[in-house]
């Protein structure tokens, strides 16, 4: 999803110039110890009277003791998120989201609390998904080698990060054995309408793979058959294009600063790798599920690009539902991995921060 650009965290509102008189009734130093303390935002929502939303975005004036920026705040200030890829939340919070997440058999997933920043005044910790095991992770049909795994050392976990940035920067070796299938067969005059269609589905497979299906559309002929011996000419030119830009396509994935939970190109799909709910079952959630459980809209009578969207609700502040999920993108270059997972953080059922209605504004403009 979309969020708006952060405003600058503004300095404190000043105080009288040194030596000028002041009266013990004066305001001012009372007002100076208030923004010290709590911040101005919080003054300013001291002095007006300003009801809380059901989940607060950023003022253009910032609390001046938060230490991380964010783009929305839960009504009891427990949640926060900042861009697509980092929310934050109260330590007991995550606990006990995890320990609802524990309690059903079917959820595959945890939470840890990492790094700690304040916002807001509060002490919040960094909402870390992890797999509730290995075995969990493998069910998922993710790997394990480079997920992480509830209760792992910051060590190895590091390992893992690591690892998994040097597995995104080589093109996959399929592409090595494609190249020698074309070669080959390109070397022995007109080849079979088999082999051809054969190269073709491999070829097709590894372009959306590696370079996505918008980048797939335009550079693999949608014929083969038209003429299999340019094909075979065309497919080795498009093996040669996709292992020159697959470093490229993958800077997201080198870019990550912590391990999540690698997520695929699909909202239904993400649902379903978090939670292991069934297929259909996902369609049935409620208007306002629980951690565990899942956000769904019907967005078919819409105008924009999706037909539905899903979202696994991780974790609860009051009204307000945090959620990990993935939105499909025809865009983006790669159809599995970490940086397609994101946090997103919604309102009460039937007010216009709810789930329903932001992703109806989203679809409505063509985002996703």
């Amino acid at each position: 999803m979309m969020y708006a650009r952060l405003p600058q965290r503004q300095s404190p509102l000043p105080e009288r110039a040194a030596g000028a008189s002041r009266r013990p009734s004066d305001p001012v130093p009372r007002l100076a110890s208030l923004q010290r303390s709590i911040g101005n935002a919080a003054v300013t929502r001291a002095l007006t009277g300003t009801p809380v939303q059901r989940y607060t975005e950023p003022d253009a004036e910032r609390d001046i003791a938060d230490t991380a920026s964010y783009d929305r705040l839960s009504q009891n200030g427990m949640i926060a998120v900042s861009g697509r890829q980092e929310a934050y939340a109260d330590a007991q919070l995550i606990e006990a989201a995890s320990g609802a997440l524990a309690a059903s058999e079917r959820v595959r997933i945890r939470l840890e609390a990492g790094r700690s920043v304040v916002i807001a005044g509060r002490t919040l910790h960094r909402v870390l998904p992890v797999f509730a095991s290995t075995a969990e992770a493998e069910a998922a049909q993710a790997n394990s080698e480079h997920e992480p795994i509830a209760g792992e050392s910051a060590e190895a976990r590091g390992a893992k990060l690591d690892s998994y940035r040097r597995s995104v920067v080589q093109p996959p070796a399929a592409l090595g054995l494609l190249l020698q299938d074309v070669a080959r067969l390109a070397g022995k005059g007109r080849p079979s309408d088999a082999n051809v269609n054969g190269v073709h589905q491999r070829l097709l497979a590894l372009a959306l793979e590696s370079l996505g299906p918008e980048w797939a559309a335009v550079q693999v002929p949608r014929d083969p058959l038209l003429d299999p011996v340019d094909y075979l000419k065309t497919a080795g030119q498009v093996i040669a294009a996709i292992v020159i830009e697959y470093p490229g396509s993958r800077e997201p994935e080198r870019a990550m600063q912590d391990l999540l939970i690698s997520m695929p190109n699909d909202c239904q799909a993400a649902a379903q790798r978090l939670l292991g709910t069934r297929m259909g079952e996902l369609q049935q959630a409620p208007a306002e599920p629980a951690v565990g459980q899942n956000h769904y809209v019907n967005l078919s009578g819409a105008s924009g690009r999706w037909n539905n969207h899903f979202g696994a609700v991780i974790m609860r502040d009051g009204d307000d539902t945090l959620t990990f999920e993935a939105a499909a993108d025809s865009a983006t270059p790669i159809s599995n991995g970490k940086s397609l997972g994101y946090f997103a953080l919604y309102g009460k059922h039937g007010t216009s921060q709810s789930f329903d209605e932001d992703l109806r504004r989203q679809n409505g403009v063509g985002s996703g």
